[in-house]
């Protein structure tokens, strides 16, 4: 035990060291490469910046720390702490400007924003702290590689910018495909590509005007901006590496080592003045309004999701799948979060002309892009009118439960398949909850046959989730063969989870959707739906047909279309729409990963031991 303390001591006392010697070292060097008398002119050199010079950098200060407060707002969306922007900025600003003077920046930074923000607590505060710390440090390698690569920086650099140029697009397609990181039983989110891009820009706006209130405090004539600009952000990047406060050492080292050598007394007094303007005064300003902690704002008090009041059943798939009804403009409506979008999924109840701005605030405060998906062709015009991307990804198959008929000429083949599940002595049950064991057991083995099942806009098995919905169970005997379940809303039912064994005979499933349907009819349901089919958005091409064509394939081809059009539906376009094309490919790409790769289910739905299984609706996996 006493020699476990001891290590941790020793490692505590190397920690708070380093910094030390570092500093001590570049003290060493600057004092030999930077004369005596050099150093006794620094008060007349401090006396000769003009006061323009000061102002200028003054200015130049505020707006670099307007961009560095938005790394907090960033972090805020990221970690869903659910802070306004503008409280956000504030601590933001705060904190780094505490941080960045006093050094230990991940501590003192996370000590000023738990003052500013006492509701959030100590923990969330150095959970904050640390986001922004590595994020800029990561954000700072990728702006300075890219502007030493395009601008005149030592040679040493460009192995930087080669990192920089393969760290962005692998950055980039990591945050895509793996949007959560586990560690052990713990899963940190990670920024959204949207919030990465926001953090990137605001880096580079914020080290730009950084370097420039460096720029103009030092002797005209000097060097040009262009040039001190990668010296500034290598400067910088070595400060922020020592750990030392302000980077006091390292940061004069480099620019004192790259600048003229003529003109080091220039260069030491601007540097000076540049920790006065953009380190001191800032500290000073940033300890004043720590004296008075921004109040908490009153929580509303969150209410159940009423999926009941959502014109279409279908959109309770998104029970078990992160869904929630949140405002959109005046109106509630069905959002999906998944790690690149905010979705509008199918049609709110009642559509406003203010939808569309509605859905695009909320998803500018989680940090994501604004989509809409599986819409009506109404939601899709107001869409196209407000010069957003629209695409027709699938078709509904609606069954009009007041003409329903089996022995309408177009359901023959209908006919035929229950036929042959009635002489296979296929019985059907219906409102009663299978086994768990066996239903479980029949997913397992579904999931064997066809692969992982799929969650996002499709359902999943479990008894928590199947409890609220329709099931029509078809035995042999008094063995579980088949189940199917369906979503129940005040107008309308959805088909969802299917699932069969090898043992089911030809025309088992028919059979079930039969017989639901016949229920249905006889409640006064109004109509059903049995979900979607993939849809060509412009057959007269032929890139969209083989997009469509290989869709479908990998959607498990043409089967499912054709089970469906046994019940001789109505066949309804459903639309995706996204503020521009790109807007739109990124967040399909991102809707189908979220379908083929489902996260866990929620703690209300994981009491079961069989998580994965999948609906039969059809989402659009390669519609992007």
């Amino acid at each position: 035990m006493y020699r476990s303390r001891a290590v941790v001591v020793w490692r505590a006392a190397l920690r708070i060291s380093f910094p030390i010697l570092i500093l001590i070292g570049c003290a060493t060097l600057l004092a030999r490469q930077v004369p005596m008398d050099v150093v006794a002119t620094l008060p007349r050199q401090l006396a000769d910046i003009t006061a323009l010079q000061w102002t200028l950098a003054a200015l130049l200060t505020a707006g670099s720390f307007l961009a560095v407060a938005q790394y907090d707002v960033q972090a805020h969306r990221t970690l869903g702490t659910d802070v306004s922007a503008r409280r956000g900025r504030i601590t933001g600003a705060v904190g780094i400007a505490i941080g960045q003077t006093v050094g230990f920046g991940l501590v003192s930074g996370a000590v000023a924003r738990w003052r500013m923000l006492p509701e959030m607590g100590a923990g969330q505060a150095l959970k904050l702290s640390t986001f922004v710390s590595l994020s800029f440090v990561i954000a700072w390698a990728c702006v300075t590689g890219l502007i030493c690569a395009l601008l005149p920086a030592p040679a040493w650099t460009m192995a930087l910018s080669l990192a920089a140029l393969i760290l962005l697009p692998v950055g980039a397609a990591l945050l895509f495909w793996c949007p959560t990181l586990r560690v052990g039983k713990h899963r940190i989110p990670l920024p959204s590509l949207r919030v990465s891009g926001a953090i990137l820009f605001w880096a580079m706006i914020d080290m730009v005007l950084a370097a420039a209130a460096l720029w103009v405090l030092l002797p005209a004539g000097t060097l040009s901006f262009l040039t001190v600009l990668p010296l500034f952000m290598v400067a910088l990047g070595c400060g922020l590496m020592s750990n030392t406060p302000g980077g006091v050492g390292p940061f004069e080292l480099v620019l004192v080592s790259a600048l003229p050598l003529a003109a080091e007394a220039g260069v030491l007094a601007a540097i000076l003045a540049f920790r006065i303007v953009y380190y001191a005064a800032p500290a000073c300003i940033a300890m004043a309004a720590m004296l008075r902690p921004l109040p908490a704002p009153h929580r509303s008090v969150a209410h159940a999701s009423d999926w009941q009041r959502m014109p279409r059943s279908e959109v309770q798939a998104l029970r078990q799948n992160g869904g929630r009804i949140e405002t959109a403009g005046c109106a509630p409506a069905p959002i999906w979060r998944t790690a690149q979008t905010e979705t509008l999924f199918t049609d709110p109840p009642r559509l406003r002309k203010d939808a569309l701005k509605g859905l695009k605030q909320v998803a500018a405060r989680h940090g994501r892009v604004p989509v809409v998906y599986k819409c009506g062709a109404r939601l899709a015009r107001m869409a196209r009118q407000a010069g957003w991307a629209v695409l027709h990804i699938a078709n509904d198959a609606i069954v009009d439960l007041a003409d329903y008929d089996i022995a309408s000429p177009s359901r023959g083949r209908l006919r035929r398949k229950l036929r042959a599940a009635d002489r296979a002595g296929i019985i059907v049950r219906s409102n009663l909850l299978p086994d768990p064991d066996a239903a479980a057991q029949l997913d397992a083995d579904w999931q064997a046959r066809c692969g992982m099942a799929r969650g996002g806009s499709m359902g999943r098995y479990c008894p928590d989730y199947v409890s609220r919905q329709w099931v029509v169970s078809a035995y042999s005997g008094n063995i579980l063969v088949a189940f199917a379940t369906f979503h129940r809303g005040s107008r309308d039912w959805c088909l969802d989870i299917m699932r069969h064994s090898d043992a089911a005979p030809d025309g088992t499933m028919q059979a079930l959707v039969h017989h639901a349907l016949q229920e249905a009819q006889a409640m006064g349901v109004t109509r059903v739906s049995l979900a979607s089919v993939i849809a060509c958005p412009d057959p007269a091409r032929a890139a969209w047909r083989w997009a469509a064509e290989r869709a479908m394939l990998h959607a498990g081809g043409t089967g499912l279309r054709q089970f469906k059009s046994a019940f001789a539906p109505r066949w309804v376009p459903r639309y995706a729409a996204a503020p521009s094309w790109f807007a739109l490919a990124l967040g399909l790409a991102d809707i189908a990963r979220s379908v083929r790769a489902p996260g866990p289910l929620p703690d209300a739905n994981a009491s079961a031991p069989h998580q994965e299984d999948e609906n039969y609706e059809l989402a659009s996996p390669s519609a992007a």
